[in-house]
Parts: C-alpha cells; structure tokens; sequence
C-alpha cells in the first residue's frame, strides 16, 4: 500500500487531552495519517480519542492510515510477534507495522541479523495473516536493506521512514528506496529552532507569506517523502496541515537555496553510528 504524502507524528504526546485536541484539530483539515509507535507509549491513547472522534466527524477506523512500530527492545521473532499483536488490538489492525531501528539496546554479543531477521519473518506473517496491510522499516540505512533482502520472503519493505529535513538529505537511502520503488517517509521535517531560524529558510517564507515551519513542510514534501510533522499544539498543527493544502508551491530556486543547507545533521540519532 501506499502512505498519504503528510500526516502528523504523535512522539511524546502522552497525554489524551493533547492528544484529543490534536487530533481534534486535524480530522476536519483531511489528515488521516496518524503515526504512532510502541516506543511512545501512546497507541492505546490514540485508539481511545479516535472512538472519541470519528463518528462526530463522520469517519470510520478503514478511513484512517495507522503506522506504527516495533520497539528496539522487542526485536527477535516471538518478542515482535507479540507486542505488534498487543499493538494490532488498539485499532483492530494497522495499516502499516514497521521495525523502528536496526538495533536494540544491549545488542553486544548478539548476532544482530539473524536478530532482525526473526523480526521482519513476524511482521510477514503479520502481513500474510491480514492483521497489517504493509511492512516495512524505519531508520535503516543501505546496507540494512539490502540485508533485509536477501532474508525478506515479501520483497522489498513498502516503506522506509528516516529524519528528513534541508540539514539531512539521506541522498543514499532516498535513491536506493526509489529504484526498489520503496516509500520514504521523513520524520523531524522541522529540524529545531537552529533550522526554523536559519536566513535562507526565513527568507522563502517573507517571499511566499508562509511560515518558516511551513516552508520546511513544503521542501519535504516536494522531495516526494512522507511528511509527519508533530506538535503538542493544535494550533501549530493547523498550520502544519496549511502546508499541504493551501496551494503554494516552492520555486526551483526555492528548493535549491534550501539543499544548501544539507550537512548531514541528525538532530536524532544516526543510524549509520549503531
């Protein structure tokens, strides 16, 4: 299946009233990408405010795109088999279960492909069995994904979700994801305030009448990737959702003055360190 070019990310909304006014905010708006993880403890919240919200916006749980993840603590079949199954039972099924990193905690004298291996083969039977209606992984580099796919029984994952923004380009994984006809999802498309404030991005917002935050959203979705930008606010939130509805388009020139920015920054942590 294929993802929604934007959604909202949920990490570090823990609490349901944030949640409820986040989500609150964003139905009416057309968003229906909610992505969510077991590492943020909140799946169950969002399930709850979700039974909440839909029906007062005339939505049913098939009109939503769900993603979540497997924790790193949880790599290994039967451990990934079952907390994705405890996962499944907040929405009924997700639309996308993803592995969240390529390593885990601890990993020391494991052997971590064989590791990631048993976590991928209970994803596809996951997938084989109905309950998700894709996999794929998240913060993989190149070298992880072609491992996956000498193990992989379902070909290449649908999706690959990484930190994204002008600082961070992933040009390498960004190219092998496009001639596997993988999905990239960006997330931290707004960096931190170092980013929001840096001139160039203040600039391409005077010269549209967007926001800086806006203009990041923009150069994201523009490269093709996924975009879930989150916030606590549902003000900011209604903002970030403008980026993708309100019809401006970054220029050519727009877009190269951003990739200037690209230093291969992680403001998460690198991938290519585990």
């Amino acid at each position: 299946m294929r993802l929604p070019l934007f959604g909202i990310g949920t990490y570090q909304l823990e609490d349901i009233n944030v949640l409820r006014a986040v989500i609150r905010a964003v139905l009416p708006l057309g968003v229906r990408l909610i992505d969510t993880a077991q590492w943020y403890v909140n799946e169950g919240l969002i399930a709850e405010v979700l039974t909440e919200e839909l029906p007062k916006h005339s939505l049913t749980r098939e009109d939503l795109v769900i993603v979540s993840k497997v924790h790193p603590r949880n790599h290994g079949y039967e451990k990934a088999l079952s907390s994705s199954l405890e996962s499944i039972s907040h929405f009924g099924y997700l639309d996308m279960m993803l592995v969240h990193w390529p390593g885990m905690h601890g990993s020391e004298g494991h052997d971590m492909r064989s590791v990631r291996a048993g976590t991928w083969r209970a994803l596809e039977e996951l997938l084989a069995a109905g309950k998700v209606r894709g996999i794929g992984v998240s913060n993989y580099t190149v070298e992880h994904l072609k491992e996956l796919q000498e193990y992989s029984t379902t070909g290449a994952p649908s999706v690959l979700q990484s930190e994204f923004h002008p600082r961070c380009h992933q040009r390498d994984v960004r190219e092998y994801c496009a001639a596997q006809g993988i999905q990239f999802m960006g997330y931290t498309p707004l960096g931190r305030r170092d980013l929001l404030g840096k001139d160039v991005v203040v600039e391409v917002a005077g010269k549209h009448g967007i926001t800086p935050g806006q203009v990041l959203l923009k150069w994201s979705m523009q490269k093709d990737a996924v975009t879930i930008p989150r916030s606590s606010s549902a003000e900011r939130n209604v903002e970030n959702v403008g980026s993708w509805t309100d019809g401006v388009e970054l220029d050519k020139e727009d877009m190269e003055k951003l990739d200037q920015l690209d230093d291969e920054h992680h403001y998460t942590w690198n991938p290519n360190l585990l």
